[in-house]
Protein backbone atom coordinates (compact mmCIF):
# COMPACT_ATOMS: atom_id res chain seq x y z
CA UNK A 1 0.00 0.00 0.00
CA UNK A 2 2.68 2.61 0.55
CA UNK A 3 3.23 5.36 3.15
CA UNK A 4 1.02 8.01 2.54
CA UNK A 5 2.49 11.85 2.55
CA UNK A 6 1.29 15.15 1.68
CA UNK A 7 -2.32 16.20 0.61
CA UNK A 8 -2.27 13.49 -1.90
CA UNK A 9 -1.96 10.71 0.71
CA UNK A 10 -4.21 12.55 3.03
CA UNK A 11 -7.09 12.70 0.03
CA UNK A 12 -6.22 8.63 -0.10
CA UNK A 13 -7.05 8.33 3.53
CA UNK A 14 -9.83 10.37 3.76
CA UNK A 15 -11.70 8.89 0.65
CA UNK A 16 -11.93 5.57 2.82
CA UNK A 17 -13.25 7.40 5.73
CA UNK A 18 -17.21 7.45 6.38
CA UNK A 19 -18.30 11.10 7.62
CA UNK A 20 -19.14 12.54 9.89
CA UNK A 21 -15.74 11.63 11.50
CA UNK A 22 -13.78 13.14 14.23
CA UNK A 23 -10.07 14.51 14.95
CA UNK A 24 -9.21 11.31 16.51
CA UNK A 25 -11.41 8.96 14.08
CA UNK A 26 -9.29 10.72 11.31
CA UNK A 27 -5.81 10.35 12.96
CA UNK A 28 -6.66 6.65 13.87
CA UNK A 29 -7.29 5.80 10.60
CA UNK A 30 -4.33 7.84 9.20
CA UNK A 31 -2.02 5.79 11.28
CA UNK A 32 -4.06 2.31 9.88
CA UNK A 33 -3.26 3.79 6.45
CA UNK A 34 0.47 4.25 7.02
CA UNK A 35 0.16 8.00 6.86
CA UNK A 36 3.73 9.43 7.25
CA UNK A 37 4.97 11.01 10.81
CA UNK A 38 4.56 14.47 9.19
CA UNK A 39 0.97 14.13 7.87
CA UNK A 40 -0.26 12.59 11.53
CA UNK A 41 1.40 14.96 13.41
CA UNK A 42 -0.34 17.39 10.89
CA UNK A 43 -3.77 16.04 12.06
CA UNK A 44 -3.26 15.94 15.79
CA UNK A 45 -2.89 19.44 15.13
CA UNK A 46 -6.08 19.99 13.57
CA UNK A 47 -8.68 21.69 16.00
CA UNK A 48 -11.24 19.12 17.74
CA UNK A 49 -14.28 19.00 15.71
CA UNK A 50 -16.30 17.15 14.17
CA UNK A 51 -15.64 16.54 9.88
CA UNK A 52 -18.33 16.49 7.76
CA UNK A 53 -16.35 15.90 4.21
CA UNK A 54 -13.17 15.48 3.36
CA UNK A 55 -12.20 18.78 2.43
CA UNK A 56 -13.27 20.03 5.42
CA UNK A 57 -10.19 18.19 7.05
CA UNK A 58 -8.35 19.36 3.84
CA UNK A 59 -8.51 23.00 5.01
CA UNK A 60 -8.28 22.32 8.89
CA UNK A 61 -4.87 20.55 8.38
CA UNK A 62 -1.63 22.29 8.53
CA UNK A 63 0.27 20.42 6.84
CA UNK A 64 3.93 22.11 5.28
CA UNK A 65 3.95 24.76 3.48
CA UNK A 66 7.28 23.82 2.29
CA UNK A 67 6.64 20.57 1.17
CA UNK A 68 6.19 20.36 -2.50
CA UNK A 69 2.48 18.88 -3.36
CA UNK A 70 1.14 19.32 0.12
CA UNK A 71 -0.45 23.01 0.43
CA UNK A 72 -4.01 22.74 1.93
CA UNK A 73 -6.23 24.60 -0.17
CA UNK A 74 -6.15 27.51 2.85
CA UNK A 75 -2.08 27.61 2.49
CA UNK A 76 -2.71 27.75 -1.52
CA UNK A 77 -4.92 30.99 -0.84
CA UNK A 78 -2.34 32.58 1.30
CA UNK A 79 0.83 32.16 -1.12
CA UNK A 80 -1.77 33.90 -3.25
CA UNK A 81 -2.86 36.77 -1.77
CA UNK A 82 0.63 36.86 -0.61
CA UNK A 83 1.78 37.01 -4.59
CA UNK A 84 -0.22 39.49 -5.69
Amino acid sequence: MGVKRGVDGLRQILDAMDFPADKDAIVERALAADGDEELVSALRAMPPADFYEPNEVLRAVPLPESEPGSHTESARAREHGQEG
